[in-house]
């Protein structure tokens, strides 16, 4: 007999399909394309959740873009200030009158030339694919990272630190999660963050989710393949740097300690992990120090967001290093 599901909880069910047979439930995920309205640079995200495949093609807008679209007033305002990006066209919702920050983005679009169209509600959501904009787009080029064509130096970087500190997010997918940790990165003043080839690409969304620090970040580099991230690591304890894992529990030949007992007595590289798949054994072969940030009741809720224990373990470093005056 078919399951009788409550509506309030169909509404939870939006973009996904349910075949019920007997007491099996499968869950048969949508795809969405730029063709039905959510744009490719989303990072395959469909927007807040609640606009449907049908809903995109039936309200589809025809507007035309070049490259990739940046969205939300803080990203763009910082992109127009950063000067990294192409700047084709700004798209702003009509009949809306900006103050303050809003008000700094026409007035810097307009004093850069940037062509500005006033355009529907509907067709900016089309623009950043359903998520939050608060009534701006803009058509940009992508952001060009360098690639590390070879392992990084650190000793021929300069530093804010006494002791060097840089950071890399191994394997983290997920865009929000990405952004949170480029943002807390840039606040703190991290000097390096490595893009490895299995992490997140920088999109529009990662943009938008690290309230545009990625448009400003100096110190981004992209990590192509795996022998170029062990190369690095390699180089950097070769230096008589230290290579920091954030991990969950203790890892074979690799000595293990809560985090606030750590000392920062040397250059620090940070690695934090994937939630599901943490760090590849093979860089872990590379740490020579893992820490973990011990829980009031592990029990019920195991481990910290990847963001927010990835900015308590740059806080802790920062904190017990000395800043070099400018």
């Amino acid at each position: 007999m078919p399951l009788n599901i409550p509506q309030s909880v169909q509404r939870r069910m939006l973009n996904r399909t349910f075949l019920i047979k007997g007491l099996e439930l499968k869950t048969v995920c949508k795809l969405y394309s730029s063709y039905n309205g959510t744009p490719e640079y989303n990072h395959r995200l469909t927007g807040q959740g609640k606009k449907s495949e049908k809903f995109f093609k039936e309200h589809r807008v025809e507007v035309e873009v070049r490259e990739e679209v940046l969205f939300g007033i803080h990203p763009v305002s910082l992109a127009l200030q950063a000067h990294k990006r192409t700047l084709h066209r700004l798209y702003v919702k009509q009949n809306t009158e900006f103050g303050g920050e809003g008000r700094g983005v026409m007035e810097q679009a307009d004093k850069l030339g940037i062509p500005v169209q006033w355009v529907t509600k509907q067709a900016l959501n089309q623009l950043s694919g359903s998520r939050p904009n608060q009534g701006v787009c803009m058509d940009v080029s992508k952001l060009h990272i360098p690639t590390a064509s070879s392992h990084i130096c650190w000793t021929e970087m300069k530093s804010k630190w006494k002791y060097p500190v840089w950071l890399m997010p191994y394997n983290v997918q997920d865009p929000m999660n990405f952004g949170a940790i480029l943002r807390t990165a840039f606040f703190l003043g991290v000097d390096q963050v490595l893009i490895p080839h299995n992490s997140c690409p920088p999109t529009p969304v990662v943009s938008k989710a690290s309230s545009g620090a990625l448009e400003v970040m100096e110190g981004l580099t992209r990590l192509p393949e795996e022998g170029i991230v062990i190369e690095t690591l390699k180089n950097w304890r070769a230096g008589g740097g230290e290579v920091v894992a954030a991990c969950l529990e203790s890892q074979e030949n690799i000595p293990i300690m809560p985090l606030r007992e750590f000392s920062v007595t040397k250059p620090v590289f940070m690695v934090v992990g994937n939630e599901e798949r943490g760090i590849s054994e093979a860089v872990m072969l590379q740490c020579n120090q893992a820490v973990y940030i011990p829980g009031n009741n592990t029990r019920c809720v195991g481990s910290l967001n990847v963001s927010v224990a990835t900015a308590i373990l740059i806080h802790h470093v920062v904190s017990n290093n000395d800043k070099i005056s400018s």
